[in-house]
């Protein structure tokens, strides 16, 4: 899936350590966030959820990205900014119920594309940005 992914992964991985893979009491807000999360975690992260498609992934993840990260990254063209030195509390949610849920659906969606969309390589450098930032 390419080296970005694959720093992204590894870059997660540590955050997760470093917390020790849990959060008995953070998750990330469940608004705008994709349909197919909530299936998967109801059924017990087995499987993989139907997504509506890539397109409809791509809507969906980009909205509930949005709503989740810090308004401070967020420039007047709604585009995150990969800039500025603010907070990420708002995303640091390690564990089961949290980042985890953010990289599962940019795999649901690669995984519906023959190649990677700009967005979806667009979506992997940011996440890849944010928890670089977080780790770093």
């Amino acid at each position: 899936m390419g080296e970005d992914w694959t720093t992204l992964v590894e870059v997660w991985w540590a955050l997760e350590k470093s917390s020790g893979f849990s959060s008995k009491t953070k998750t990330h807000p469940t608004t705008n966030r994709p349909k197919a999360v909530g299936t998967w975690v109801k059924n017990a992260r087995r499987g993989t959820p139907n997504i509506g498609g890539a397109a409809a992934m791509e809507a969906q993840w980009w909205a509930w990205w949005l709503a989740i990260n810090p308004k401070w990254r967020l420039g007047e063209d709604r585009q995150l900014k990969q800039e500025g030195d603010g907070s990420f509390d708002a995303l640091r949610c390690p564990g089961q119920n949290g980042f985890l849920n953010v990289i599962i659906c940019l795999k649901w969606w690669r995984a519906e594309m023959a190649t990677a969309s700009d967005g979806w390589l667009r979506a992997v450098k940011d996440v890849k940005w944010v928890l670089t930032q977080m780790v770093g």
